[in-house]
């Protein structure tokens, strides 16, 4: 587009971009982008990307932090756990001699792996003892007392409380290699061109949702057979749904995809016994007005989520090519692509979001990717501000199709509870990496 604001679109993105935050590096290749249409104000996901140096390697940490319940969990744990990885991964390589490297990574990679997975538990770990430490004995703890643990002590409370998933990629550019970790129903990819000359796309780390049926049954294993059935009928342990989704009442979110986690970072009133929330908990502020003592009086034998992240070590010298991408994204994304609660009501669209992203990172795009998504799609969808997460964001949201591009950012529709069915678009964020030599 020669005179992109001349575009038909132009209004339409204009007001797409009000409501998001982006980042372009031409030094690191990195695109970032991360959006909400209410404004990012109530945006709850949190987007890092780090250039750490040791011994004149480069390395580079991108993650995604996907906030639940509330953002407390997601701002905290992208502010903290970062730089607590970096430090754990200075003090190995310097223990190894000061270099890893393609010399010594077959002898250490499942050592570095093992670093990452322990650093993530007790991360989580130190946030519910923090707890334990505050309140050892929640069944004494009287309405009065709880409110002055919650006024003196609010930020540990919070974040433990709130929850958010993970996923993150740990890349040596110049050693061509790298580490994948999730915790959560986030996502992490490599875009590639195949053999056939077309777009493939792999998915790097497993996902921690119910809806996996590993994860069901380990949840089901782990629990006597007294509180059979765990799920409901949308496969929510203990009926367990996210109770804060902007401004959408608690009489729709049934209709609303919820967050069936496994696996997550904080959530500690799923974690910790009963009392935990029953006494402590459920007087944060802004919880007063949800009753939860149908999910309390189910809690018998926490935690029914954990945090167990899947970590994954891989050598990207086979797939080192100028065509290939790194790409992370938020679950956001996951509810674009299926479509159950935005342009298509009561349908799943089936396809994989890896595979969507993939293909909508490739020039052309496959004419399939229009079809699953149900309107047309072009390749630099970001016009001038040629932004990579923008291209995948736009396309993901309406393409070129301007009466879908309208509807994202349309509060009236977006806030409409006398609708038969939800039109939602959660905080989508998405990071999307370019291989590179310099």
């Amino acid at each position: 587009m020669s005179d992109f604001t001349s575009h038909p679109s132009y209004n339409a993105r204009y007001k797409i971009g009000e409501g998001y935050i982006g980042f372009c590096s031409n030094t690191l290749k990195v695109n970032t982008i991360s959006f909400q249409p209410r404004g990012v104000g109530k945006n709850e996901d949190r987007v890092v990307t780090k250039l750490w140096h040791f011994n004149n390697q480069r390395w580079m940490f991108l993650a995604v932090f996907d906030g639940h319940l509330g953002s407390t969990t997601a701002e905290y744990t992208s502010l903290t756990l970062p730089d607590a990885l970096y430090e754990k991964l200075r003090e190995f390589i310097q223990n190894i001699g000061g270099r890893l490297d393609r010399s010594n990574i077959a002898t250490h990679q499942a050592q570095v792996s093992k670093l990452l997975k322990n650093e993530i538990e007790a991360f989580d770990k130190h946030l519910g003892d923090a707890v334990r430490q505050l309140c050892p004995r929640p069944e004494d703890l009287t309405e009065e007392q709880a409110r002055r643990l919650i006024d003196r002590h609010k930020d540990i409370l919070e974040r433990a409380f709130y929850g958010t998933t993970m996923v993150f990629a740990l890349i040596n550019p110049d050693q061509r290699f790298m580490w994948a970790a999730g915790v959560g129903d986030s996502s992490v990819g490599l875009s590639y061109i195949g053999m056939d000359g077309r777009p493939k796309g792999q998915r790097l780390c497993k996902m921690h949702t119910f809806k996996d049926p590993q994860e069901y049954f380990n949840a089901s294993m782990a629990h006597p057979a007294t509180e059979q059935p765990l799920f409901d009928w949308e496969d929510r342990i203990l009926g367990w749904q996210t109770i804060a989704r902007g401004t959408v009442s608690l009489d729709r979110c049934w209709l609303i995809p919820p967050d069936m986690l496994a696996s997550a970072i904080g959530n500690f009133a799923m974690k910790l016994p009963a009392p935990y929330f029953a006494n402590l908990f459920k007087y944060l502020p802004g919880l007063e007005r949800f009753c939860f003592d149908t999910i309390i009086s189910k809690i018998k034998t926490p935690p029914y989520i954990v945090c167990s992240p899947s970590v994954r070590f891989m050598d990207l010298q086979p797939v080192w090519r100028p065509d290939s991408k790194i790409f992370l994204f938020t679950d956001g994304v996951d509810n674009l692509v299926d479509g159950w609660v935005v342009f298509k009501p009561r349908q799943h669209s089936g396809a994989d979001p890896i595979d969507v992203v993939s293909a909508l990172l490739a020039n052309p795009i496959e004419p399939r990717i229009a079809q699953i998504l149900g309107h047309p799609v072009i390749p630099r969808w970001s016009g001038p501000e040629n932004n990579r997460a923008t291209d995948v964001l736009g396309n993901l949201l309406g393409g070129t199709d301007i009466e879908r591009l309208e509807a994202v950012t349309d509060l009236e529709r977006l806030n409409d509870e006398k609708s038969a069915w939800p039109f939602y678009i959660d905080d989508t964020s998405i990071i999307v990496w370019r291989f590179t030599t310099k």
